[in-house]
Formats: structure tokens, sequence, C-alpha cells
């Protein structure tokens, strides 16, 4: 009895530790999410700006929310962003936050389908779903884990994956066929490729909805109309996006379609790095393509078998999401060039078509040692299982580490990025705004005053160019936050500023440094913005034995052209993006002009 409680304990243990491994993905992404998230509206989320102003003047409509954007209708998540815009003072590390929710949502069903679907121990399914969730969480997906307006890209394949497992449920059918319309019209609505739901859940629906076609035929003609519909109402006076390739390039270089759609589904254990990736990522789509295919020939073999056809066709439909986006992604794509299909945001839907082969795999080697095809089959079991899993392992370590170093700099950029838009309507900083806030610049400068307004921009805009140096912090506190060490002029008349800045609170470089020259006794104006503050100053990391001020130094070329008397006084302040504070600089210069 106390071998067996020692072994019961035991195997307690082990189901608590598979457990922890399995969430273990999860807690990570969440963690660099929260780590290197900025809460600035970048790029395609200045679309949504105008909807908080027609909202708040009453003027939104139906039209404004179902318009089409690039190829697709975020009616759904424009409701989303909406309704957490003015709950959160549109701080877009929520819309994050509801993308890493999605992810979990994912996570969950497809643990749950692998309950269904898959024999053996809660063990064995553990450890499967720990491998799937290094995968649904992968932080090559980085683009899409720190861009709220990515929330778009994930609704498809949560509302399929929930309606698979809706399939699989002891529901009645018309339970079934509503919940999936409902989820399918969602998904439509989200983005370009939600559309692709109703194609499918279709094929598990209908197989595990057998009743319909004896006495229920109205339900097939119900879900076809409701998919009509939707389709109709998508395309209703839909135009393809100007600045995007033809969909005939595919047809017209049938060689770099090829490996468009090859890399795009080996993308998400591709290594990481461009120029490698560029090789690998071909390689592993079409070794996944290969498995797929023998994975096809195995079940075509044995389709008249219903255990083994109701196990794998759902993880079929999550594969064929995959391929099929990847088609429709490589039509209207590869004009970009084959490099494009590397692209981050895109590993969100290929990296399905790896998980739903991991399962395939299991419960086509469950089946073979069923039918005693291979004698010595547990040897072979566990030698090509661990084999596979050491390959997507190491591979996936590849790409992440890859992927956070990318996540830091994205980080550093959006910061930047956060501390132009708060100067936009003080200092010359259009360049700046253009690359990294939004390319149309008119529609930022006047979308930005207008949230300003409704207090949905945190901090909010800097309107006046004026520091009042006894209003700042450090005259207080005393703390270090870097020195502004030299001017001097260039032969071509311009000067160049030099210096280093940090923040001590957080023990990283400042976020920018804003040049001033003094206008009275204690006020300075704003001139220019030091946006690069990458250089090394390994005698400031030293002294204040700090690794992270490494890279605190900055150097500003400029022209000065105020109006002012031939000598004047330059000071330089160390901006916080976060808080919207300046602190002041030691050392000042004077410019003779």
């Amino acid at each position: 009895m106390k071998v067996r409680s020692k072994f019961l304990n035991k195997n307690s243990y082990l189901k608590y530790l598979f457990f922890i491994l399995a969430i273990l993905p999860a807690l990570c992404t969440g963690f660099l999410i929260n780590v290197y998230s900025v809460n600035v509206p970048y790029w395609d989320q200045w679309a949504i700006a105008p909807l908080f102003e027609k909202f708040h003047n009453g003027s939104l409509g139906f039209s404004d929310l179902i318009a089409q954007h690039n190829e697709s209708r975020k009616f759904f998540p424009r409701l989303v962003f909406l309704g957490l815009g003015f709950l959160t003072g549109w701080d877009v590390r929520y819309e994050m936050l509801i993308i890493f929710l999605l992810a979990c949502i994912v996570s969950f069903n497809i643990y749950c389908l692998s309950n269904l679907t898959i024999q053996g121990s809660l063990i064995k399914r553990l450890s499967i779903a720990t491998i799937t969730n290094l995968l649904i969480f992968a932080p090559i997906q980085w683009e899409n884990w720190l861009w709220g307006i990515q929330v778009v890209v994930f609704v498809p394949i949560a509302c399929i994956t929930t309606c698979l497992l809706i399939a699989y449920s002891h529901l009645s059918s018309k339970s079934k066929f509503f919940i999936s319309i409902c989820l399918c019209t969602i998904s439509t609505f989200s983005y370009a490729n939600g559309l692709l739901s109703w194609i499918i859940v279709s094929p598990v629906l209908f197989i595990k909805c057998q009743d319909i076609f004896s006495n229920k035929k109205w339900l097939i003609l119900g879900w076809v109309f409701a998919f009509i519909t939707n389709a109709a109402a998508y395309f209703y006076n839909y135009k393809k996006p100007s600045h995007h390739p033809s969909f005939s390039e595919g047809l017209v270089h049938p060689v770099h379609a090829i490996n468009y759609f090859l890399s795009f589904l080996g993308a998400p254990l591709g290594l990481g790095n461009r120029e490698t990736s560029l090789i690998i990522s071909p390689l592993i789509g079409l070794a996944l393509i290969l498995i797929l295919l023998a994975s096809c020939i195995y079940l075509v073999r044995f389709v008249k078998e219903l255990p083994l056809l109701h196990s794998i066709v759902v993880w079929l439909s999550i594969a064929t999401y995959s391929l099929i986006s990847a088609i429709i992604t490589t039509s209207g794509r590869v004009g970009f060039g084959v490099e494009q299909s590397l692209s981050s945001r895109y590993t969100t839907f290929s990296v399905y078509l790896t998980i739903s082969l991991i399962y395939i795999i299991v419960i086509i080697y469950d089946d073979i040692r069923n039918k005693s095809f291979i004698s010595n089959y547990t040897k072979l079991q566990y030698s090509s299982m661990s084999f596979l899993t050491a390959i997507i392992l190491i591979l996936h370590l590849l790409t992440s580490i890859q992927a956070i170093i990318t996540m830091h700099d994205v980080r550093k950029d959006r910061l930047l990025a956060k501390s132009c838009l708060e100067f936009i309507n003080v200092l010359p900083i259009n360049e700046c705004l253009k690359e990294k806030v939004f390319p149309d610049l008119n529609h930022l400068i006047k979308y930005a005053n207008a949230i300003d307004k409704l207090g949905l921009l945190t901090p909010p805009l800097v309107k006046n160019s004026i520091i009042e140096e006894t209003n700042q912090d450090n005259q207080v506190n005393q703390k270090d936050y870097g020195w502004f060490d030299t001017i001097t002029k260039n032969p071509d008349g311009s000067y160049l500023a030099s210096g280093w800045a940090v923040l001590p609170d957080r023990m990283k470089p400042a976020d920018c440094v804003i040049l001033t020259y003094e206008i009275a006794g204690g006020r300075f104006r704003m001139f220019s913005l030091v946006t690069d503050i990458k250089f090394e100053r390994a005698d400031v990391a030293k002294a204040l034995n700090k690794s992270t001020y490494l890279k605190s130094g900055w150097r500003k070329s400029f022209d000065f052209v105020e109006d002012t008397s031939s000598s004047v006084k330059l000071v330089a302040w160390a901006f916080d993006t976060n808080t919207g504070k300046y602190f002041k600089l030691k050392g000042n210069n004077m410019l003779q002009k």
C-alpha cells in the first residue's frame, strides 16, 4: 500500500509539473508583452481615431464601422477598440491584453480538442500541450503581440477553434449550427481571412451532426444561406487596395510564388534572422507539406474507419486554415517580394499548420500501434517523437531569441514614436512622425489633436514650447539625468551638440533629449528634438554602475535660425515620454552665432 501511495503521489506531482510547463509559454509571452509594450497609437491604429471623434459628436454610423480597411471589414474589432478606448483613455496596451486573452482561448480550445481526439494519459496530453503552446505564444509573432490593432488576426482562429470545439460537444445540432453561424459572422467581419471560417468549420460540423442529412436538412440550407449573406455583405462595394500587387503576379512568376508559399508556412520555425530564414523557411515549409500529404494518404487508406476520421478531421481543418491563408496571401502579396512572406504578422496564420500536424502525427502513430503494424512500436515512438520534438524546440529557441531582441528594439522605436507624437505641435519633427507614427502627416496632426481634446492621449500633447526651470522635478530630487557635454560649429555653418542622458527611475537611457535656448532667467524655448540616443558611453555605465546606460550617448546636428542675440545659452533636457516630464541635464553651452 505504501508503494502504491508513493507512486500515486509521484504521479500527481508529475501532473502538476507538466501543467506548469504547459502554461509557462503563455506566462512568458504575457511577461514580454508587459515589458515591451508602449502606449502609443501606431500606423493603422490612426484609422480608428476618426471614429472616436464621430462617436463623441454623435455622427458615428453603421457605414463607418463596416467600412473596408485594406482587404478587411473590421466591424467587430472596431466596436472593441471604441469601447476600450473610452474606458481606458485609448491605452492601446489593453488591446494587447485582448490579443493575449484571444490566444489563451485558442490554447484552451486546442487542449480541449486534444482531450477529445488523443488517446493516452493526462501527462501525454499536457506534454503535447506544452509544445503546442510554445507555438501559439511564440515570440516570433512579436509584431502582433505589440500592436493593438492586431486583435483582428487572432479573432478568426479563436472563432474557428471555438466552432470546432462546439461541433464536438453534446449540444443539439440546432445549437451547434446557430452558435457557429454567429461565430463565423464575427470572424468574417473582423479580418480578411475570417471568411475562411465557413469553409474550415463546415466539414467538421457536418460530420459531427449526422442527423442533419435525415430530418434536419433545413440546417444545411440555413448554413449555406448565412454564408452567402455574409459573403455578399462583405464584398458589397468592395474595392481592391490600389497599392497592393496584382493577383496575377504568382502566375507570371510561379517559382517566386512557390517560394513565397513555402516560406510563409515555414516562417514560424525559420530561425528569425531574415537572411538565414530565406533559406531555412522554404525547406521547413516543404517538409510540413510532405508530412501533411503523407498523413492524408494514410487517412485515405483507412477513411472508412469512423473513429480515425472523427479524430483527425478537426486537425485537418485547422491545417487547411493555414494552407488557404498561405494561398491567399501568396496570390495577393508575392509582388512585394519573397522576403515579405517572413513578416511577423503572418506567423499567426501559418503556425497552425505545424500545430495541427503535431496532433495528426500523434493520432496516426496511435492508430498504427493499435493496428500492430510495427512490432517494436514503443522504441520507434519515443525515438521519432523525441527527434521531432528536439527539432521543434531548437528551431523555436532560435526564433525566440531573435524575436525577443527585435521586441526590445521595437519598444525603443515606439517610445521614440511616442516622444515625437507628444511634440507634434511645438517642434519640427515631420520626418520622425511620418516614419515612426503615421505617414499621412495632415491626418495625424488633425486627429492627434482631436483625440487629445477628448482626453484619449496619455500624457497629453505638449502645447507650449516654453520650459519653466523652477517647475521641473529634478530641481528637487537632484538625481543625475546626464550631461550636455559640448557644442561645436561644423564647416557648413551648422552645429553639433553631444552628451548623455538617462532616466534613473527606469534605469534606461532617456527616450529623447530636448534642446532649448534661454529666453529669460529660468525660462527656455524648445527648438530641436534629439532622437539618436544610441551612442556608447562606457564611462557613464562604469561611473553609475549601470550596464543599461551603455548606449546613453546622444548627438544632434542642427541649424540655429532663431532670432536671438549673437550669444545664446543652450540647455538640454532628458524627456520621459511615459510621464511627459523634463529633466535638466547638467552643463550648458554658449552658442556663438
